[in-house]
C-alpha cells in the first residue's frame, strides 16, 4: 500500500499548485503536473526494473555463446541439404535477435552505471528494449522448437539445440513478463520493483482524491479556520501554510484522523515546505480546531 505521507506530500504539492493558478484552475495540465511531481518515484521505479532485467539475465551471455556454437554445429551437419534450409533460417533469424538482445543487456547494464545520465529516460528505453526482444525471442522459440523436432535425420544436433532455447525461454519469459512486473508472482528479487510499480500506480489517483476532497470543501474548511487565526485573516496566510492547514483540517474534521497523527503530519510537510517557524502556528491552530 502507498505510503500515506507520500501521498499527503503530493496531496499537498497539487493543492498548492491549483491555488496559484487560480481562476486558470480549470486549464491545469494535470498530466504534466505528475510528470514533475512522480520524477523521484519514476527514477526509482526505472532503476528497479533495470537492475531486476539484468538480474534475471544474469547468466544470458553464457548461453548466448553456447547458443551460438550450436547452430554453427547444426549449420555445419546440414550444410548442402536443401531440405532444411528453412529451418536454418529460422535458426539464423533466432540467432539474429539473440544477439540484438545481447546487445540490448549491454546497453542496459551501461545505462544504469552511467553516472553522467540527466535522466531516467534512457534506463527506460534501455529496459523496454530487453523486455521487448525477450518477449521475440520466446515466440521465436515457440515457432522454432517444432521444426527442430522435425528434422529426426540431425537429432544430435537439433535436440542439443531445442534443449538450449527451452532453458533459455524460461529466464527470457520472466523478462518479457517485467511489462507488467505488478502481474508477476511476489519474490524476494522482484520485492523492491513490484513495492516502486505499486506506488507509481497508486500515489496519483489517491493524492488527486485527497486534494479534490479539501478543494471541495475549501469555503467550509477556511470558515473553520478563519476564527483559529491570531492576527490572521486566510486572504494573509501564507500560500503554503494555508494549503497545509486546509489538508490537515481535512484529515482532522473529514477523514478523522487521530489529532496527534494529524499534527505529526502537519508538522513534517511544515519542515519541509514552509519552514520550522511556520510549524507553531501550524499546531496551534489544529489544536484550537481539535477542540471545537
Amino acid at each position: 500500500m502507498t505510503n500515506r505521507s507520500q501521498v499527503r506530500r503530493c496531496a499537498l504539492n497539487l493543492i498548492y499548485a491549483l491555488a496559484e493558478n487560480g481562476s486558470d484552475a480549470a486549464a491545469f495540465n494535470r498530466d504534466l503536473f505528475w510528470g514533475i511531481a512522480l520524477e523521484k518515484e519514476t527514477e526509482h521505479y526505472h532503476t528497479a526494473l533495470a537492475k531486476a532485467a539484468l538480474h534475471i539475465c544474469r547468466n544470458s551471455a553464457d548461453s548466448a555463446r553456447l547458443l551460438t556454437e550450436r547452430s554453427m554445429q547444426m549449420e555445419n551437419a546440414m550444410h548442402g541439404d536443401l531440405t532444411t534450409a528453412a529451418l536454418r533460417e529460422e535458426v539464423a533469424r533466432y540467432a539474429q535477435r539473440s544477439a540484438a538482445f545481447e546487445s540490448a543487456l549491454d546497453t542496459l547494464r551501461l545505462s544504469l552505471t552511467d553516472k553522467r545520465r540527466q535522466s531516467w529516460e534512457p534506463l527506460a528505453e534501455a529496459s523496454a528494449a530487453v523486455i521487448t526482444l525477450a518477449d521475440v525471442l520466446v515466440k521465436l522459440g515457440e515457432a522454432l522448437l517444432p521444426q527442430l523436432a522435425d528434422a529426426v535425420v540431425y537429432r544430435e544436433v537439433t535436440d542439443s539445440y531445442a534443449a538450449l532455447i527451452r532453458r533459455r525461454a524460461r529466464m527470457l519469459s520472466t523478462a518479457a513478463a517485467l511489462a507488467d512486473p505488478s502481474a508477476m508472482e511476489p519474490t524476494k528479487e522482484l520485492a523492491g520493483l513490484q513495492k516502486q510499480a505499486a506506488t507509481l500506480a497508486e500515489l496519483r489517483p489517491a493524492a488527486e482524491e485527497l486534494a479534490d476532497g479539501v478543494l471541495a470543501k475549501q469555503e467550509e474548511l477556511e470558515s473553520l479556520m478563519a476564527p483559529l487565526l491570531q492576527n490572521y485573516t486566510t486572504e494573509r496566510l501564507d500560500a503554503v501554510d494555508k494549503a497545509i492547514l486546509l489538508l490537515s483540517l481535512y484529515e482532522l474534521r473529514v477523514n478523522k484522523l487521530e489529532v496527534a497523527i494529524v499534527v505529526s503530519e502537519a508538522n513534517a510537510l511544515a519542515h519541509a515546505y514552509s519552514g520550522s517557524k511556520s510549524a507553531p502556528f501550524i499546531h496551534g491552530v489544529i489544536a484550537a480546531a481539535a477542540k471545537l
